[in-house]
């Protein structure tokens, strides 16, 4: 009998792969109704091109490859309807399509397909999108804004309020405003009291483990309390960090991918604290308003080797090591 190995996500319990993308995708879509009843239906326009892109190059790089397409993967499906969450809801259509186009054909599909990605494709897409048309995927308008279905070149747009921290300004968004969605930013990365929500009732599902974005957000808030990027307190400062940019939808959605995540539990504690690192410094030193998606396309690079550091590193138990042991 032969044996393949394979990454996750594997069965577990009662649940399947199909289980945990369902529960993404049930997770996902609160954002979308949040953010089509503060920009209009554009945005569900949007989800459309930017689901059928990668549903449609999946298929198709499945075909390619020679390799059975299973119409019951619902990952493509996911990724898809996390890269327009972190883009303007004024975004062209064929940034969506081509961020698709290159999270699948890119990132998804060279590397093995479904489970045996080296990266997280919606991060390889975001990040393609954000070096090719920065000053469509950083301009965003207020919430409420009448954004036509096509030509949205008369809309006014704004800068995010990570854009104001990197700058070194004082941020005049409101924290309350900032926890309700009511600032302007990525479409689903601005409502923190639902994307929490999203947070306990994906964790208690068991979908995503909860210690990885825990130590995330940790490091994160740690690093904005020891270096303040405006003339604020200390805890303003961690506030707006946490609360702005898409840092807080990336722990939620992107950082837990069982595939490009270590398997150990301490492993995650670690590679979560230093994704927080990471990104922090990213969003210091990089040159956009926030880098999660670059920061994460590093760590998942450097996963294994977390898994493999526990193993490799942890004290051996007593007795262990002597001769016959291995015989």
């Amino acid at each position: 009998m032969q044996l393949i190995q394979r990454n996750a996500p594997h069965i577990r319990h009662s649940d399947n792969p199909k289980t945990l993308m369902g529960d993404m995708i049930l997770t996902l879509l609160p954002l979308y109704v949040l953010a089509i009843c503060f920009y209009g239906f554009r945005v569900l326009i949007t989800m459309t091109v930017s689901v059928l892109s990668c549903w449609l190059c999946d298929m198709l790089c499945s075909l390619l490859r020679r390799r059975f397409f299973n119409f019951r993967d619902l990952s493509s499906i996911v990724t898809g309807l996390i890269i327009p969450l972190v883009m303007p809801a004024t975004v062209p259509y064929y940034v969506v399509l081509f961020a698709g186009m290159f999270a699948i054909c890119a990132v998804k599909h060279p590397f093995g397909g479904t489970g045996e990605n080296l990266f997280n494709p919606a991060a390889g897409g975001i990040a393609f999108a954000a070096v090719c048309w920065p000053a469509k995927v950083f301009a965003y308008p207020v919430p409420f804004t009448t954004i036509p279905l096509w030509d949205t070149s008369s809309v006014l747009t704004v800068t995010s309020t990570a854009h104001t921290l990197k700058m070194g300004g004082l941020p005049s968004a409101d924290l309350n405003d900032m926890v309700l969605g009511l600032v302007a930013g990525p479409v689903g990365a601005v409502s923190i009291l639902v994307l929490l929500a999203c947070l306990v009732y994906l964790s208690i599902r068991r979908t995503i483990p909860l210690v990885q974005p825990v130590c995330f957000l940790a490091a994160a808030a740690l690093m904005a309390f020891a270096f303040p990027r405006a003339d604020i307190s200390r805890a303003y400062s961690v506030l707006y960090e946490l609360m702005s940019g898409s840092l807080m939808f990336g722990a939620v959605f992107m950082l837990n991918d069982p595939v490009t995540s270590p398997k150990r539990t301490a492993a995650r504690a670690i590679y979560g604290f230093a994704a927080g690192i990471v990104t922090m410094l990213f969003r210091y030193f990089g040159a956009f308003d926030h880098g999660f998606a670059f920061a994460l396309l590093i760590m998942n690079a450097l996963a294994e080797e977390f898994d493999y550091f526990m193993v490799v590193g942890a004290p051996k138990l007593f007795g262990s090591g002597r001769k016959g042991d291995a015989a």
